[in-house]
This record gives C-alpha cells, sequence and structure tokens, in this order.
C-alpha cells in the first residue's frame, strides 16, 4: 500500500477529492486488498463513532463544583471572602512571590553597593565586581585570571 494513496484514502473519508484523485483512488482499491481493508475499517470505525452518545453532565454540575470547591478551599475564602471563589492564577503570584522578590531586591542592591564601594570608582564593571585588568573572556579560564591577578 502506497503512502500517497493512504492519503487520498484519509483525506476522501474528509472531504471530496478532485475527480482525477478521485479515480487514482478507485484504481488503488480495486487492485490493493490492504488498502481496501483499511477502508472498511475506517468506514466501520467511524460508524461506531457516529453511533455512540455523547456522555453529557447533569444540570447544575458547574456551580455544584464551583461551590465545594470553594467550600474545601481555605486559600479561597481568605483571599476573596465575599466571592468565595479561588482567586486568579495571575492574582495569587503576586502574593506568592512578594517575600522572594523583596529579598533578592534587597540582596542585588547590597550587592552593587558593596562592589562599588569596594572597587574605588563608579563604573559598569565595578558594579559587576570586576577589576578593570579582568576581561570578560578571562572569566572562562580560572587559571588565565589568577595569573592576571597574582594569584599564582
Amino acid at each position: 500500500m502506497k503512502r500517497s494513496d493512504l492519503d487520498l484514502l484519509y483525506r476522501s473519508l474528509d472531504s471530496s477529492l478532485a475527480p482525477g484523485e478521485q479515480s487514482r483512488l478507485d484504481a488503488a482499491l480495486q487492485r490493493d486488498q490492504g488498502l481496501r481493508d483499511e477502508y472498511e475499517r475506517l468506514i466501520r470505525l467511524r460508524g461506531l463513532v457516529e453511533g455512540q452518545e455523547s456522555p453529557s453532565f447533569q444540570a447544575g454540575f458547574t456551580s455544584r463544583v464551583m461551590k465545594r470547591l470553594a467550600s474545601e478551599s481555605p486559600a479561597g475564602a481568605e483571599t476573596n471572602p465575599s466571592a468565595g471563589a479561588m482567586p486568579d492564577f495571575q492574582d495569587a503570584l503576586p502574593l506568592m512571590f512578594r517575600r522572594v522578590a523583596v529579598a533578592a531586591s534587597i540582596a542585588a542592591i547590597l550587592l552593587l553597593t558593596y562592589n562599588l564601594t569596594t572597587s574605588g570608582n563608579i563604573s559598569l564593571t565595578a558594579s559587576f565586581g570586576l577589576t578593570e585588568e579582568l576581561f570578560p573572556e578571562d572569566l572562562y579560564d580560572a587559571r588565565m585570571a589568577l595569573e592576571t591577578e597574582g594569584a599564582l
């Protein structure tokens, strides 16, 4: 069974083919037993799927679930007591990370201040704690950096 014939078969089940494509598919179906078997299998499968009833929920399902979530969730009651619903993710994100953000900001400011006061000059390299004789390409080779500073 050729891949092009199989593609034609699948497309024929979804939409109508051009007359030339339909005649190619018909010829392929006549000469290839495997393609005919696949066609029959797909037709049976389509019949089974179309014959099934779609499952549905009873009326009021959404409201019952939301009420149960609101009653079992202490986080939802604390953040929005009037609505009784859980907060949106966008609203909860700042609450979760507020302490971490404040601590990280303070640490960054302290590190920046320390680097600037110990370097003796105000520059971009000093704010990151880099000395003037240490170039960015030296950071990748620790031995070269230590030799530059005279430690080795």
